[in-house]
């Protein structure tokens, strides 16, 4: 036992205690608080996780925190070494969630908000934060994408709404963010937490409708000496499924096919016609009797497509001396997809730092800057499986054939001959102040101001553009979001018993756009490519703006009594230019309630059950319009010019083009949510139940006038929508050893969304209103509803096939049994394109130094949901024998024939005048990330001097089990070439390193 010189006054000596502190799988934790308890005496464990302080004496009691780590508290005693393990806290019941202008315990939460889990997803090829919250984020649906560099769709907790925006609101430290979100570098970023219930939403009041995703960047760690990170990965990208349109001999059988009639045989068509031959009986232009006759046989795909990669590379600097903290990043991305020209590079700059002036005053700024390319023009791959092997797109000079078939379709490859320019910049600024008002303890003032300037560049020429006569064009554009935000705090505990904290708001924003364009048509040359605009025979100038400003007031109180009775209450009032004269501003309130019973007497003391809270909230959101969709619109042009006299010049004029509706309210969605957070076996297991239902009224809606107004609609409100839903989370800790662990996480979420009134249209008088079939709106339905013919079958030789069909088509079904097809009697509602449930499974073992982490997600549409269109005849005109034999499709079209009857798809070809479609199931599972991982111990790091390494590989979408056919369940991207339906979702391996020092 160590013994100062110096003695206390109760007559008992300083000991000096040291130690190292170490997480249950051994390895050291740096940045760990230990607190000498009833003190303000505390240090911070090192980079190797030991410490060394001087408690009072023998008695003193050590306090050891950590975040995302369980609190232990250890006795002094006779000790002067104190080593300790902190066990993993799977429950983060004292981990801080933002919650908007202000952070709280996830314990003391009262409404629903979910932390995504980003550590499991850190060793993904993701260029986007938001890919890591794919299927693992109950409420939170996340798209896919099939282009480099794309943002994902994102909708939480279904759709609120029908013509008004249904994007989420985004905050980035605390700032409103308009931006694209893959400007943001993945590796900057902290932490999302996701407000999904109405009462938690409700602080952010007009914008808070959809759901809201709050986006943290990192800072400096606190008490930690500089620490410079690398990390960076190579990624391989191909097709998750592989398509291939038909080779020239399966080509050459479906010319015949489409031709059975002629082709083949009576009476059943099974035995092929001598005198059918394909030089003479089939709608062949000269070009492909020319591929046919020499043998031609040209993948029209291998052209275009090649492997794809991502390079990444990432680099920072972060760090914190007595008064200042740091975070200094650099990051640079290349993508490069599967098709031709597909590409996206990023280079982006961050600088957070923040500084004690004084006791009372600290000052930070954050600012990034990200600069992409998405330069280039990519062939039309709508227009690509369609083409006949029997052509190829270049003549004997090499040069490009425009109409490669003889027809009206051009070469694909054009499009990607342009010199295309495509630059995205955004660069952003946050300035904070944070003062704690000295007379008055616990109040404080905090002061938000944040410019964002986002910047695009677009240039195109292509020669055979413009209608082959050669086409230029620029674009610049430039948008400034400016925020001013006064944040007051006050905290003040009560006897211990009583916890009070109050917010207030006060703020504006002002967002503005600029654009001009330039468009030159018709050049002698373009060898200045988009320089020199003047050269154009027909030359067109344009330009447009706008601006929208936002005022609004918040006041948010919170309150707990012994950790047990929760209260959090919230109003705020928006202002909107964009709404009408007479609703400018809505207002928009909340609250929230929280019972903990595992504080109650009656549970304090059984032991398997470690925190149990029950939640109940409802809140008012609502969600914006277009900025000018109240007001009457004025444009001139073409149509509105007139010509003053004989011989006059002409001039233009104006004409009103909307009318004004001064009374255009706020969409308002009302909700309410019950929860359940339950925690079991020294946080072992974890759980978070959530039931919702929410009310979206005054719809924004386009509603019809009559002709005879000389207007075709006015933007209204109107109806209502419903959304009920359950979502799950839970999480176990299934196996815990010293060199080995398992963690189980899973989460599950069902939506249901209910279209309840619509215009209030009741023609027919049955007392009921009107569904808008024209609108595929349906009282008491999904507003994803599928109405449409039911495919029964198809029409076979030998069936008696009525008037306006023949064998090879859909056989469609009489519904009202009156012996014909009939728009008005045979349509009926054949099930939904939202899923019944979604489902998502993390798994992560560790053994010594590897991790292996793999995550399965699905989507299940159960008995008639998230069913998708997969026609492959659509996007090209198949509508005539001819047509049909000279364009392509892929392979993996079962389509009928005479020898295929039991065909999934009807014959190509002409079609029926009554036209059936077919809609499949696009519920999918898939294992849509894995990796493994090998980390350095800690005492091999100490040695080689460093904080961290780690070696990894990893897979994206490696696995899909569905019974969709096509590119993609998940996109929807079937068989068809029509627009949005033509590219795959990239699957791909990694490899990757994290070292730090």
């Amino acid at each position: 036992m160590e013994y100062d010189l110096n003695k206390v006054g109760d007559g008992l000596f300083e000991i000096a205690v040291s130690g190292v502190v170490l997480d249950d799988l051994g390895a050291a934790l740096p940045g760990v608080s230990i607190l000498v308890k009833g003190t303000t005496t505390g240090v911070v464990s090192d980079l190797e996780g030991k410490y060394s302080l001087v408690v009072p004496n023998e008695n003193a009691t050590l306090i050891f925190s950590f975040i995302g780590f369980q609190t232990q508290e250890v006795q002094v005693g006779n000790r002067t070494e104190i080593d300790v393990r902190l066990s993993a806290d799977t429950s983060n019941l004292d981990e801080v969630v933002v919650i908007g202008y202000g952070t709280t315990k996830k314990s003391d939460l009262t409404g629903s908000v979910i932390s995504a889990p980003l550590k499991n997803f850190e060793e993904s090829p993701n260029t986007n934060i938001l890919q890591a919250l794919s299927g693992s984020t109950p409420g939170v649906n996340i798209g896919q994408v099939a282009k480099a560099g794309e943002d994902p769709s994102i909708e939480i907790r279904g759709q609120t709404s029908l013509n008004g925006n249904q994007q989420p609101l985004i905050v980035l430290d605390g700032i409103f963010y308009r931006g694209r979100i893959s400007d943001l570098n993945p590796k900057d970023i902290q932490s999302i937490d996701v407000l999904k219930d109405a009462s938690s939403k409700a602080i952010y009041g007009a914008q808070a409708a959809n759901g809201v995703i709050i986006i943290t960047t990192k800072t400096g760690r606190q008490a930690q000496k500089p620490v410079i990170s690398y990390s960076g990965f190579v990624a391989t990208q191909t097709p998750s499924t592989q398509l291939k349109p038909l080779g020239r001999e399966d080509y050459l059988k479906s010319a015949r096919d489409v031709d059975w009639q002629r082709g083949y045989l009576a009476p059943d068509y099974l035995t092929e016609d001598p005198d059918w031959t394909l030089q003479n009986n089939t709608g062949f232009f000269p070009p492909l009797i020319e591929g046919l006759n020499n043998g031609t046989d040209y993948n029209w795909y291998e052209e275009v497509t090649d492997p794809g990669y991502i390079v990444d590379h990432q680099i920072s600097i972060r760090g914190n001396s007595d008064k200042t903290s740091y975070f200094i990043s650099g990051g640079y991305t290349d993508q490069t997809g599967w098709m031709l020209n597909d590409k996206f590079n990023r280079v982006t700059g961050r600088i957070n730092l923040d500084t004690d002036i004084t006791e009372w005053l600290k000052i930070g700024v954050n600012t990034f800057g990200s600069f992409t390319d998405y330069s280039g023009d990519s062939p039309d791959f709508n227009v690509l499986p369609t083409m006949s092997p029997l052509v190829t797109p270049y003549n004997e000079n090499g040069e490009f054939i425009i109409n490669p078939l003889g027809d009206f379709r051009l070469n694909p490859f054009l499009i990607a001959q342009a010199d295309n320019r495509d630059l995205r910049n955004n660069i952003s600024g946050i300035l904070y102040a944070d003062v704690k008002i000295p007379p008055i303890e616990g109040l404080s003032y905090r002061l938000n101001f944040s410019n964002n300037y986002r910047w695009s560049n677009f240039s195109t020429s292509n020669p055979y553009d413009g209608g082959l006569a050669g086409r230029a064009q620029k674009n610049n554009s430039w948008t400034n979001d400016v925020l001013f935000d006064n944040i007051l705090t006050y905290t003040k505990e009560i006897n211990g018993d009583h916890r009070i904290t109050l917010t207030g708001l006060y703020g504006m924003n002002k967002v503005k756009y600029d654009e001009t364009r330039a468009v030159g048509v018709d050049y002698s040359n373009l060898i200045l490519s988009y320089n020199s605009l003047q050269q154009a025979l027909i030359q067109r100038i344009g330009s447009s703006a706008w601006e929208e400003s936002f005022l609004y007031q918040m006041g948010r109180l919170s309150y707990d009594f012994k950790r047990k009775y929760l209260l959090t209450a919230t109003i705020r009032r928006d202002g909107f230019s964009g709404f009408a004269e007479n609703n400018k501003f809505g207002t928009f309130p909340s609250i929230g309630l929280g019972w903990v019973l595992s504080e109650e007497s009656f549970l304090r003391d059984v032991e398997k059950i470690d925190f149990l809270k029950f939640r109940a909230s409802y809140g008012i959101t609502g969600n914006l319009t277009n900025r000018y969709s109240s007001l009457a619109t004025v444009t001139s042009g073409p149509a509105s010019q007139y010509v003053f006299e004989d011989g006059g010049s002409t001039v233009n004029g104006q004409r009103i083009t909307s009318l004004s509706n001064p009374d255009l309210s706020w969409e308002r969605t009302s909700g309410t949510n019950f929860g359940l957070d339950l925690d079991l076996f020294n946080s072992r297991v974890s759980a978070n139940v959530d039931y919702y239902f929410s009310t979206t009224n005054d719809l924004l809606w386009n509603f019809v006038l009559p002709n005879i107004t000389g207007f075709s609609s006015i933007s209204s409100n109107v109806g209502e929508i419903e959304n009920r839903g359950l979502e799950i989370v839970l999480n176990t800790q299934a196996i815990q050893y010293s060199d080995f662990s398992w963690d189980i996480g899973v989460n599950f979420s069902r939506n249901v969304n209910e279209v309840v009134s619509l215009i209030g249209l009741d023609r027919d008088g049955d007392g009921r209103e009107d569904d808008l079939i024209a609108n595929n709106l349906f009282i008491g339905q999904s507003i994803g509803t599928i109405y449409n013919y039911e495919v029964e079958g198809i029409w076979q030789i030998g069936d008696e096939v009525p008037a306006g069909f023949q064998p090879g088509l859909y056989k469609l079904r009489d519904l009202d049994g009156d012996g014909s097809i009939t728009p008005q009697g045979d349509r009926r509602i054949l099930g939904r394109t939202e899923p019944a449930y979604r489902f998502g499974i993390q798994n992560t073992l560790r053994y010594n130094e590897f991790t292996l982490r793999f995550f399965i997600n699905s989507v299940q549409g159960g008995e008639d949901g998230y069913l998708g269109l997969n026609n492959p005849w659509a996007g090209v005109n198949y509508g005539s024998i001819g047509t049909a034999q000279s364009s392509n499709w892929f392979s993996e079209v079962d389509y009928w024939s005479p020898s295929n009857p039991d065909a999934t798809f009807r014959r190509p070809g002409p079609d029926a005048g009554i036209a059936g479609q077919r809609y499949f199931s696009r519920s999918f599972v898939r294992l849509q990330d894995i990796s493994l991982s090998y980390s350095l111990k800690s005492e091999t790091l100490q040695r080689i001097g460093m904080q961290n390494f780690k070696f990894y590989v990893s897979g994206k979408n490696l696995l899909t089990l569905t019974d969709w056919v096509g590119w993609d369940p998940e996109t929807g991207q079937g068989l068809g070439a029509e627009s949005g339906q033509s590219l795959p979702v990239m699957k791909g391996f990694s490899v990757g390193l994290d070292i730090s020092f």
